[in-house]
């Protein structure tokens, strides 16, 4: 607990000080994330895991011109903390944002995760994930209040895809808030 206590007050501090960075046009932090994730949601599967909330953070950044081809997406870092004692994972990828209208928008990711949960089995807290390095995804919709401040809807998912002998992925829900530079 005290290891996650500390990845949790590391990735806080991150936000908190990359939302006090001036923007700027040589800036190359774009947005900053928080939110509140259902953990191993129920929504989609019975859970298995804790019913603990996770707290999630991620940092987007300004798309390189060589990615313009790929509808410019943003690389990103991020991580999801359980606060009990369920799995808590970082993961890093690229992030697509698609304007619906003014205000709606959907945004895509897609990347790798590493978790801290069980490889060799179930657990009292944890699924058996198989291996330690995951696929990492996630979907959102969301509605920009003004051009700095938007709330979003986000299911995020990570599992294997079947490259070790055991599979079984994580589906978290929640709602986040992202602030754009």
């Amino acid at each position: 607990m005290k290891q996650k206590t500390s990845l949790l007050a590391a990735m806080a501090a991150t936000a908190f000080i990359c939302a006090g960075v001036p923007a700027s046009a040589e800036g190359f932090i774009s947005e900053v994330r928080l939110g509140v994730m259902d953990h191993d949601s129920s929504m989609f599967h019975d859970s298995h895991e804790t019913s603990d909330p996770d707290i999630n953070a991620e940092i987007r950044f300004v798309s390189p011109d060589f990615l313009a081809w790929a509808f410019a997406p943003r690389p990103l870092i991020g991580g999801t903390v359980n606060t009990g004692n369920g799995t808590s994972f970082g993961y890093a990828g690229l992030g697509w944002t698609f304007d619906l209208t003014d205000a709606f928008f959907i945004d895509l990711t897609f990347g790798g995760a590493v978790h801290d949960g069980s490889t060799k089995g179930r657990t009292a807290t944890s699924k058996d994930y198989g291996c330690r390095a995951q696929f990492h995804e996630s979907g959102s919709i969301g509605y920009r209040f003004d051009k700095s401040n938007a709330l979003m809807l986000t299911v995020e998912h990570m599992s294997n895809g079947g490259l070790c002998k055991r599979n079984e992925g994580l589906t978290n829900t929640g709602i986040r808030y992202a602030y754009t530079f």
